[in-house]
């Protein structure tokens, strides 16, 4: 039983969850948002934000927990310096995240007065204390934030590891965690979608406020395609081959990407794309693994964005170099982001809570994104990260060896 759950489409689960919650709202099924009491005294919260609370509760220190065992089981399992492959590899990973930065600024700068996210006051929240914060205080709280810190515990977690000689064991713990971590989301998210969903209807504006978030789509889907657009290009140029041969090899990947949801789940893909893009397939393997771990280009265009948007609706007030600043803390962010379905958006609450938001919006606008995060905002973001790892492990090797004929010898 628990197995045919586990091997349900995440997104058939978060249909399902979404369909009662409108369906419980449509019949006036209100009990669900109110607390839970006996003989008159509040017992605990309502059906609808314990739901809600199976995942955002224990999700942060899971979340940290899985940044450290996966970077520590990185640094433990690494042979040294990568060399000359892994930096002309690593280049494409750094130039396809900056480009993404810069299209997600752009495309937020055009579609900027979208109502995607709602004013603090008209729901309930604590109205911001809105004193702007200077450069040195916001570089200051991303450099300390409970996430950075989790980065830094990962690095000296696994120097001590791969010193000890417990790299293997450590890399086969960590896919254990992952695999936990994949199945404690399978059963919290389509609770989450519920119980936000519920909660955003049985508030006054509630549909408003739910048909408001579809627009993201727009500065979303443009900053992606762009990027992506780019990323064919620059392929097509540097192997010699045209367009259509590059889309030959990394639509297959990109169906498995979006049916997924998971960075993880696609690498059989982004080997056979490698290997169709003209790159030996186990030669390019721990590189676009690398990849689905810290190349996150799709990952810092959605949080990038997001940030930006809910920054925004709490009343704060930014310019060019703020945004940059959120690039960057996105860019770097993304790359601890773990490779399976919505497990970014966790981070979403972390750079808002930096950049001056309160927690208290920073937490409601997560559970707002959670509703639509699986239908479709993860997938385009999965899409992207996986065509990244391929796109740039091919065009690093081909930068390599030159030519074309010696692509397949080590």
């Amino acid at each position: 039983m628990t197995d045919r759950f586990h091997n349900t489409s995440l997104l058939l689960l978060v249909i399902l969850a979404a369909g009662l919650a409108i369906g419980l709202w449509a019949l006036g099924a209100s009990f669900l948002v109110q607390p839970l009491s006996a003989g008159g005294v509040t017992v605990t919260k309502s059906i609808a934000a314990l739901a809600k609370d199976a995942l955002f509760v224990p999700l942060k220190p899971l979340m940290y927990a899985l940044i450290i065992m996966s970077i520590a089981s990185s640094v433990a399992i690494s042979r040294g310096g990568m060399g000359a492959k892994f930096v002309r590899v690593f280049m494409f990973f750094v130039g396809f995240s900056l480009l993404g930065m810069i299209l997600a600024i752009t495309a937020f700068s055009v579609f900027s007065g979208l109502p995607i996210l709602p004013d603090p006051s008209t729901i309930g929240s604590a109205s911001a204390d809105l004193k702007q914060t200077s450069f040195a205080v916001k570089i200051y709280g991303v450099l300390t934030s409970a996430l950075m810190i989790s980065i830094y515990a990962g690095l000296f977690f696994g120097a001590a590891l791969k010193k000890i000689n417990m790299g293997e064991a450590a890399d086969k713990m960590s896919d254990i965690f992952i695999a936990g971590f994949r199945k404690f989301l399978q059963y919290t998210i389509p609770l989450a979608v519920f119980g936000s969903i519920t909660l955003a209807l049985n508030k006054p504006g509630g549909v408003e406020t739910l048909a408001n978030l579809f627009p993201v789509l727009l500065p979303y889907f443009m900053a992606m395609l762009l990027v992506w657009l780019v990323m064919v290009i620059i392929t097509s140029v540097i192997q010699g081959r045209g367009v259509a041969f590059v889309l030959n090899a990394i639509l297959p990947q990109a169906l498995v990407a979006f049916s997924t949801s998971s960075s993880m789940a696609t690498l059989p893909a982004t080997k056979i794309a490698c290997d169709q893009l003209g790159a030996n397939g186990d030669e390019s393997t721990p590189f676009f693994t690398i990849g689905a771990t810290i190349n996150m280009v799709g990952t810092l265009i959605g949080l990038l964005l997001l940030s930006l948007y809910s920054m925004k609706a709490f009343g704060l007030e930014f310019g060019i170099s703020d945004m940059i600043i959120v690039g960057f803390q996105s860019l770097i962010f993304a790359t601890a982001a773990a490779g399976t379905p919505s497990a970014s958006v966790v981070l979403l609450q972390d750079i808002l809570v930096s950049q001056g938001v309160s927690a208290e919006y920073a937490t409601y606008v997560t559970g707002l994104i959670i509703t639509i995060d699986t239908l479709i905002l993860d997938r385009l973001r999965t899409v992207l990260n996986t065509q990244s790892d391929s796109m740039s492990t091919a065009n690093g090797l081909k930068l390599y060896y030159r030519t074309p004929k010696t692509l397949s010898v080590d």
